[in-house]
């Protein structure tokens, strides 16, 4: 299989993703925060109080595991592109330094005990450059955002690198998919294409860096 056909798995994958994360909350209940409706009722047109709101759900959501695309993808239907940017990953910032710490507070004492030979080998991978570990980790088109918080929160990783570095690697992904979920009502064509493409870009710069990455990790290895 070819790279290229692998990027193409990989963004239908995200997208299956997405679905089944909608279809499982509305099995649950919970689906009708997620609707239009629901978002037209509580969220736009409603000032601060509005804007608080959704962060505050989106914030809670993202943490417990929900795609942080889906969160970005409604905060541009209910705010427009740039304005659902900024609402979107103010959300999942707050989302991924509460997982971190429900993580580290609840967890890294009794995993350090029971797993220290699993724990030693990923504090080496995530101590040896933080920040910009938290940053690649984030800008790959996999991957899961809760386990990722879970086994930072439980690592010895320092917070303020982690947060800062997942914050910045979030970012396109969180512009991509706002500015696909304004689209649904104004320009849906055109800014779905243009989601799309910014998305399989933003993917290969995110593998890329990943390769490279670890590529130097383990040059400095055998040098040392």
């Amino acid at each position: 299989m070819s790279s290229s056909q692998k990027k193409v798995i990989i963004n239908l994958a995200v997208i299956g993703l997405l679905v089944a994360v909608v279809l499982t909350l509305r099995k649950l209940g919970i689906a009708e925060v997620l609707e239009p409706e629901w978002v037209d009722t509580y969220i736009r047109n409603t000032g601060m109080q509005g804007v608080a709101l959704f962060i505050g759900i989106a914030a809670l959501l993202t943490g417990m595991g929900i795609p942080r695309q889906l969160s970005a993808f409604c905060a541009g239907y209910a705010f427009g592109a740039v304005h659902g940017f900024l609402a979107a990953i103010t959300a999942v910032t707050l989302g991924c330094i509460c997982c971190f710490w429900v993580a580290r507070l609840l967890g890294q004492e009794t995993i350090n005990r029971r797993f220290p030979n699993h724990l030693q080998g990923i504090n080496g991978f995530l101590q040896s450059s933080p920040f910009q570990t938290a940053m690649i980790v984030r800008l790959l088109p996999v991957g899961s955002n809760l386990a990722t918080n879970v086994v930072a929160g439980v690592s010895n990783i320092r917070p303020l690198s982690f947060v800062a570095g997942s914050s910045l690697g979030y970012m396109p992904q969180t512009l991509i998919f706002s500015l696909l979920g304004s689209g649904v009502t104004v320009e849906p064509v055109l800014r779905t294409s243009v989601s799309a493409v910014l998305f399989i870009l933003s993917s290969a710069i995110g593998v890329r860096l990943y390769k490279k990455y670890r590529l130097l990790s383990s040059q400095v290895e055998q040098d040392a």
